[in-house]
């Protein structure tokens, strides 16, 4: 049995990521995907558009044969944390033989030589990145300098230093140099591949063709949510269909600004010291927020109050999100201390691949949780903790629903996984 991996948000599922599904498969030559899905709270520090149930179905009818969540503390985490949880989840299988990843670059060889440089840390390396930080630039954008500076001074890829620049900034390319960087430092026997993002940038505004980013996808449903018809060109028609179905049940799209006054109560109520335990609040931070919610109702507005060199759009968002969703630093180092995720929660499956189950089942390290109801007989103190914060998270993300369409949605215990 030959297995590919893949992490993944598809916030929504859109033909970019059928491409990746598609060709993962075809570059590994691999029998069954297994696919490593944020929840209801991403990476970007936001809510996703629709909830992970309907995305988990987009995965599943359009290739994917098991969808497994990554826990909130880690897929709302920096794209370190995100990507050393995810790759951690994806060895603890022990069914997974390849991992699959968008990148612009595209040259699996190139950005392993630049995730090893970030595993070993060279004393030069770690030279520049003191004298950028004392700059007073964000610790991703000193990184970024500092391993410019190596890789051009010490004529590592042989590239001009603005094209290594924007190798090293690039988003997709950012979580593959992560991506491996993680599997060097489990010594995993889960071999690499990297796919060049066809489309529209990661962050791209602009769809062309048939392909677009998610994020020009999202921009078009926060415009105009009742008339995306558009959207049916860039997305497989049975995803297409589920957001359509979706939207008209009202469960979504949902947006960060939807969670507005959620946030204003948590800003308004928690002291600074209550703050300061959420994860990712630190430098301050806190003291911009209070003064922000003095004045500011939207978390726009306090965001572009918040934002300066220091603190950039992404760590704020994420910021915010930790404190609305009381996430502590305390549990989020004891999880990292416990080897990150906790257990493998399955969203979904397809029936024909009962025989990647049965080698889940033989070969996973972790408990695996299928009925949230059952889980309490095989979970330790720690691993309860997790999943109770991540039914705690689902809940506030159906009260963000409730306040915004008045729609009824059914929280953990009750909802059913996914089975296609």
């Amino acid at each position: 049995m030959n297995t590919v991996g893949i992490v993944a948000e598809y916030n929504p599922f859109h033909n970019g990521h059928l491409y990746q599904l598609e060709q993962a498969k075809k570059m590994t030559n691999s029998q069954y995907t297994v696919i490593i899905m944020s929840g209801n709270f991403v990476q970007r520090g936001e809510p996703s558009i629709v909830n992970k149930w309907t995305r988990t179905r987009m995965a599943l009818l359009n290739g994917a044969d098991l969808v497994i969540e990554l826990p909130v503390h880690f897929s709302t985490s920096s794209a370190e944390f995100f990507s050393f949880a995810s790759v951690k989840l994806l060895n603890d299988l022990g069914i997974i033989d390849n991992l699959c990843f968008g990148s612009e670059l595209g040259n699996t060889y190139e950005l392993e030589e630049i995730a090893s440089i970030l595993c070993n840390e060279p004393e030069y390396f770690k030279e520049k990145l003191s004298i950028y930080l004392k700059e007073g630039f964000s610790f991703a954008t000193a990184r970024s300098h500092a391993l410019t500076d190596y890789l051009t001074d010490h004529h590592i890829l042989d590239l001009p230093k603005d094209e290594l620049t924007q190798i090293i900034k690039s988003p997709n390319n950012i979580l593959g140099i992560e991506y491996m960087k993680s599997l060097l430092k489990l010594n995993s026997k889960i071999k690499p591949y990297a796919v060049k993002r066809v489309g529209a940038s990661y962050h791209g505004d602009n769809i062309s063709d048939n392909l677009s980013s998610a994020s020009a996808i999202r921009k078009i449903l926060k415009k105009s949510p009742s008339d995306f018809n558009t959207l049916a060109k860039y997305m497989p028609s049975s995803a297409y269909d589920l957001l359509e179905t979706s939207i008209e049940a009202g469960e979504g799209p949902i947006f960060f600004d939807d969670c507005s006054s959620l946030i204003n109560y948590k800003l308004k109520v928690s002291t600074k010291d209550q703050m300061e335990n959420c994860i990712d609040v630190s430098e301050g931070i806190q003291n911009r927020f209070k003064k922000a919610v003095i004045n500011y109702s939207t978390i726009s507005d306090i965001i572009g109050y918040t934002r300066t060199r220091r603190y950039p759009i992404s760590r704020i968002q994420r910021t915010l999100l930790h404190i609305l969703l009381s996430l502590h630093k305390e549990d989020f180092w004891n999880f990292v201390e416990n080897g990150f995720a906790q257990y493998v929660k399955i969203l979904g499956f397809r029936k024909d691949s009962s025989d990647l189950l049965k080698s889940l089942k033989t070969n996973c390290n972790l408990p695996i949780i299928s009925n949230v109801k059952d889980s309490i007989n095989v979970l330790n103190d720690t691993g309860l903790k997790m999943l109770k914060d991540e039914i705690k998270c689902s809940d506030i993300y159906n009260i963000i629903i409730g306040d915004k369409y008045g729609t009824p949605c059914k929280n953990d215990y009750s909802h059913p996984i996914i089975i296609i």
